[in-house]
């Protein structure tokens, strides 16, 4: 037997038990003073009783449901001619329908309403006390604001497991998105960087410039590796996504030494740009840290796309409550550079996912400033 319908036999199990004390109490008690067919009729409340459980275990919804309909009517009508003792398996059923999510509220209403007159009917013939019979009454109201008590609660645990589904989806979706701009940063970055070196091996070789070439092919092979490093704290960062929150914070000089080697990697691929910093440093967390990096770093790769020989001018600005990264380059006259067509415009919008999902929150923005194209990059700090 399974965890998942052990619950489901259990609440049959003690159906059987409570449905055997009603049976033996119908039975047993003032039998001799009832007519036959009242302690008849209650049995098959009983009996209608113990079915309806094994059919809602076995998930037989329409054999249950004629099976509560007859549990509450037959239990009803004897009510008052067993001293109340019927009325269990009448609560117990009224129970079942109200607290059903997959029946509507207004049958388990309509049950109960039908059950309470029924047990005024069968007071008549026995004379049964007013008391004894608003006791009963109870009873049956009692079932009604316990399945009621049970829909709410089902309800609330169906909402939950609904919200769990959904976090869990916005979990899967969010680290797809984190792969993809990982991968595309990776791929622009590396990939662009060592077809700019296998061209310009290419030119050089073609004038005999061998010298040339093999520092060409040295420059592409530390590209390789950079790139090869860059994929593997990629992969780590995606098996462990609460290593990069958890990590220590990152020194700004730490920082920017790191945009330092981005700027000499371009200059490599026979690019211009220099890195200005302005205000007073302050250390990072490591993934406002590497939203910097990758922002210059998709930068750089698109000068080199689309504005290749440039010059690029890179500035970090330090203040109180943020650092912002400001990049531009002199709009190109045209996208006639080899790599100006092997972009998909993801790498920005990459960049300004990075940003606003940071923990204190950042943007990202880009897009012509004159002549010149920049893209902005906002961190704040606490």
């Amino acid at each position: 037997m399974t965890s998942s319908t052990w619950p489901g036999w259990l609440a049959l199990t003690l159906n059987i038990v409570g449905a055997g004390f009603v049976a033996y109490s119908i039975v047993g008690s003032h039998s001799a003073d009832r007519p036959v067919w009242v302690l008849v009729v209650g049995l098959i409340a009983v009996a209608t009783w113990i079915a309806r459980s094994l059919c809602a275990v076995l998930d037989l919804r329409r054999t249950a449901l004629v099976l509560a309909l007859v549990s509450a009517a037959t239990g009803a009508i004897v009510t008052p001619a067993t001293d109340g003792i019927a009325v269990v398996p009448v609560i117990v059923a009224i129970l079942a329908l109200v607290g059903d999510l997959r029946r509507p509220l207004a049958l388990g209403i309509v049950v109960a309403a039908t059950s309470i007159a029924l047990i005024v009917v069968g007071a008549l013939p026995f004379d049964t006390p007013v008391v004894a019979v608003l006791g009963e009454l109870a009873g049956v109201l009692l079932g009604v604001f316990a399945g009621l008590s049970r829909r709410q609660f089902r309800r609330s645990e169906q909402q939950a497991a609904l919200l769990r589904d959904r976090e869990a989806a916005m979990r899967e979706e969010n680290a797809r998105i984190a792969l993809a701009r990982d991968l595309h940063d990776l791929l622009a970055h590396s990939l662009g960087g060592l077809v700019v070196q296998l061209d310009a091996v290419d030119a050089v070789l073609e004038a005999g410039d061998v010298e040339s070439a093999r520092r060409r092919v040295i420059d592409a092979r530390g590209l390789a590796v950079d790139g090869l490093a860059d994929a593997r704290r990629a992969v780590a960062a995606l098996r462990d996504p609460d290593s990069a929150t958890a990590a220590a914070p990152v020194d700004p000089g730490a920082l920017a030494a790191d945009l330092g080697d981005l700027i000499s990697a371009h200059r490599a691929l026979g690019g211009e740009a220099a890195l200005t910093v302005l205000g007073r440093p302050r250390p990072l967390s490591a993934l406002q840290a590497a939203a910097l990096r990758r922002a210059l770093q998709e930068s750089l790769s698109n000068a080199r796309k689309h504005a290749p020989g440039q010059p690029v001018r890179a500035e970090l600005a330090w203040e109180d409550d943020r650092v912002t990264l400001h990049v531009s380059n002199p709009l190109a006259a045209g996208d006639d550079a080899p790599l100006a067509r092997s972009g998909g415009g993801h790498g920005l919008a990459g960049m300004r996912e990075r940003f606003a999902a940071l923990p204190l929150g950042g943007s990202a923005t880009a897009g012509a400033d004159g002549d010149r194209f920049a893209v902005t990059a906002e961190a704040r700090l606490a």
